[in-house]
């Protein structure tokens, strides 16, 4: 009888999240059917996909979801994504710039608004990204690299993974960015001795954060393509054996969970360098960390004030949908 119970248990898939295994591609396929029936239930009325607790980073999180909705139905129709693009288009200031949460939106994050044009990228909206970089172009620093100009950023404006991001924008769109060769120089020697960019309280406090910016940046020229390889040595040599990443957090007593930092490290992981057994590692850790309600759990934004909490399971969803999405079509 304990046989018969367990095989039906194993039929119904009620050990998926319990147990560890190796999922294949109708699992797989199945875990991000959940992930997005997830975001899709907790939208708002305005259309917007956040932390229902804390909208501190509305604007910011529904992008990310709308970009993970898109990127598994190319479907600009999808209702869900259709409301949550129409909240972040509303949430444009007069330039075309996006700040990350609607308070700040006469202002504007070039991360954020880094991200929303990727997306725009994707959905064929080329032409309007590249007005809107003649704009990001005077922003530069003459040293070549950005700040964010997020108005709640106040100690690290010109931390690594905003150039990362906005160089990526440059990249995707075929443009060639304003001084090219100081950005570039400039970001690579900011590269550790260690392989990252190093982390920042205002960006997550992981280095796995910045890693993730940077990546989708890099070409094959040979001095970017030594410190993606670099970074890639890092990541092989400090994943663990359950396939997560978690780098421990001294400062502060919350942060990024080990499922917001494995996916941050799995996207920034260049799939030419020879690093299979990494990501499939880290595709089976994700797998198995996936909650029964669909989520991820993302750990919290390590704010220094101790009464104030800001959960990250909208991030780490709608990455590890990204990551496990690619990961099935081998982007």
């Amino acid at each position: 009888m304990k046989k018969l119970v367990y095989f039906l248990a194993l039929s119904l898939g009620l050990f998926s999240l319990t147990f560890s295994q190796e999922p294949g591609k109708e699992k797989l396929q199945l875990s991000i059917n959940n992930g997005v029936l997830f975001l899709k239930n907790i939208q708002r009325s305005d259309g917007a996909i956040c932390d229902t607790t804390n909208s501190l980073f509305d604007v910011w999180e529904t992008i990310m979801a709308a970009t993970a909705i898109y990127d598994l139905t190319n479907d600009t129709n999808d209702v869900t994504f259709k409301k949550a693009i129409t909240f972040v288009r509303l949430n444009q200031n007069n330039k075309g710039l996006i700040c990350h949460n609607q308070k700040c939106k006469k202002e504007y994050c070039l991360e954020t608004s880094a991200v929303y044009f990727l997306l725009l990228i994707k959905m064929g909206h080329l032409k309007t990204v590249k007005a809107r970089l003649k704009l990001i172009d005077t922003l530069q620093n003459k040293l070549g690299y950005w700040e964010i100009g997020n108005p709640d950023v106040t100690e690290k404006k010109d931390f690594p993974s905003v150039t990362g991001f906005v160089l990526s924008v440059y990249k995707a769109a075929g443009v060639t960015p304003p001084n090219e060769k100081k950005a570039y120089s400039w970001l690579l020697s900011k590269q550790n001795a260690e392989g990252n960019w190093g982390k920042a309280w205002e960006y997550y406090n992981c280095p796995a954060y910045a890693t993730w910016a940077i990546t989708s940046c890099l070409s094959k020229d040979p001095a970017q393509q030594k410190a993606l390889q670099k970074m890639n040595d890092h990541f092989l040599a400090t994943q663990k054996k359950d396939g997560s990443w978690f780098y421990a957090d001294t400062l502060f007593d919350k942060g990024p969970s080990s499922e917001l930092q494995t996916a941050f490290c799995a996207k920034s992981i260049d799939r030419s360098l020879k690093n299979d057994t990494a990501i499939n590692k880290a595709i089976k850790f994700l797998y198995n960390a996936q909650k029964k309600d669909g989520a991820w759990d993302g750990g919290s934004f390590p704010i220094k004030n101790k009464r104030y909490s800001k959960r990250e399971y909208v991030l780490s969803t709608a990455l590890s949908l990204i990551v496990i999405n690619d990961f099935i079509h081998k982007k």
